[in-house]
């Protein structure tokens, strides 16, 4: 039904109902939320810090991918962590933040925001309304129906969820009573423009095509739009850690990031630049493939037939190609293309990486732009690293982390402080 859009229940029974416009789902959201606004603050962290524990022991939600590590970035300190870095104050405290010695300010949500989720992490859509949801905002999430399954599965356990403050209990429902899921085609100009309207943020995760189409539609002219758009991720080693006997166990921890959503998240590495060292390029891949290795089969998913073969093709290249070397997996668990091009290879995904040997780490920082989201950066020396951070930000990079730490996601994120965009700051002068 084109024309139509598709409202996924996010409660405890699994139902789904169709709409002409947003204009009912939108005033529901609209009086709900009140019931968020009123919720003391630290009360919602302590609801999702409470899902966050259930999750992780519900044997019903073991399958969704990215699970456990949803459960650990719903720890309590973590979420304080966000609240304290986006809103200036822990979330226990009640008076505002100071200005100067007149004025004062405090933070009230924007009111509904509107997600765009891209379909290739299961579980994006959740971190997404988990920001929205600390600054006391409704979301509308537009998703793919291929991802309903496991978002339904996490609001359901979310809605059951409860916790007693005092002689009050307080129960999740106050968090999913404020969102909805919604399917409709994007092709279809008007429900994408309405639902573009319907926004007082907006949110869009998706390709460089999608983004434009997304941020062109009609919008309220006080709404915001947020764009977290596709980027570029790579990993850096320099001669140092190459020598060190830490490499290995930093090279398992890179293979992790590697696997990890089949390399289809933007956080995902897909160059590896080794600077020149007493180890050669070709002893360190065959580091690398150990690590690879030694990863549990079950981190391994399946590969999509588009991706899958891709990744045959450029095997085909390098196994064809006497100037480059490969090393594989019997199946396809793993590729590991090696080449001496000081460049960001077009990324294959699939758990297909490059690894390049280069004469000075210093080589790689032309290539950096805006476009470019994490460098896993690994330089022994602080001092070295702090400088090269700072290049790494000026040309454009968004995070500088380590191996095994590509994906964690934190705040800020591609540049921004996700959360604090989503709520609007009041000025209060003091008495």
């Amino acid at each position: 039904m084109e024309d139509k859009i598709l409202i996924h229940e996010g409660g405890c029974v699994a139902e789904e109902r169709y709409a002409d416009s947003f204009e009912e789902l939108v005033g529901e959201l609209d009086v709900n939320r009140r019931m968020l606004f009123d919720c003391p603050d630290e009360i919602i962290i302590l609801l999702l810090a409470q899902f966050g524990k259930e999750i992780i022991k519900d044997r019903s939600l073991a399958l969704i991918p990215g699970l456990s590590y949803l459960s650990l970035w719903l720890r309590k300190e973590n979420l304080n962590a966000i609240y304290r870095v986006n809103f200036r104050n822990r979330p226990d405290i009640r008076y505002p933040v100071v200005v100067d010695s007149r004025t004062e300010m405090i933070h009230v949500p924007r009111g509904i925001v509107c997600h765009w989720i891209a379909g290739n992490i299961p579980l994006l859509g959740f971190f997404s309304l988990a920001l929205a949801t600390l600054g006391k905002n409704a979301s509308i999430l537009k998703i793919h129906p291929q991802i309903y399954k496991y978002l339904h599965l996490l609001f359901r356990k979310l809605e059951q969820v409860t916790i007693d403050a005092g002689e009050i209990q307080y129960s999740g429902k106050i968090i999913t009573s404020v969102v909805s899921m919604v399917s409709f085609p994007g092709k279809n100009e008007d429900l994408s423009r309405t639902f573009s309207l319907s926004a007082d943020c907006r949110v869009v995760y998706g390709s460089d095509e999608a983004v434009q189409v997304i941020s062109s539609l009609p919008h309220k002219v006080h709404a915001d739009t947020i764009v977290y758009g596709p980027k570029y991720s790579f990993a850096v080693f320099d001669r140092e850690t190459i020598e060190s006997p830490d490499f290995s166990l930093m090279l398992k921890r890179l293979a992790q990031d590697i696997v990890l959503y089949n390399q289809a998240a933007c956080s995902s590495p897909h160059t590896v630049f080794f600077e020149k060292s007493s180890v050669t390029i070709k002893d360190i891949a065959g580091r690398l493939k150990s690590a690879l290795q030694s990863l549990q089969d079950r981190m391994f998913y399946p590969l999509d037939e588009g991706i899958a073969l891709s990744v045959i093709n450029t095997r085909a290249r390098y196994l064809l190609d006497d100037a480059r070397d490969i090393l594989t997996s019997d199946d396809l668990k793993w590729t590991i293309c090696i080449n001496d091009m000081i460049s960001l290879e077009e990324p294959v995904q699939g758990r297909c990486v490059f690894v390049k040997e280069v004469p000075d780490i210093n080589l790689i920082l032309p290539l950096v732009n805006r476009k470019v989201q994490t460098v896993a950066l690994e330089i022994i020396d602080n001092a070295r690293r702090e400088r090269y951070v700072r290049e790494l930000a000026y040309h454009g990079a968004d995070r500088a982390m380590v191996a095994g730490m590509m994906h964690e996601y934190t705040q800020p994120w591609d540049g921004m402080l996700g959360a604090g965009r989503m709520v609007r700051w009041i000025a209060v002068a003091k008495k």
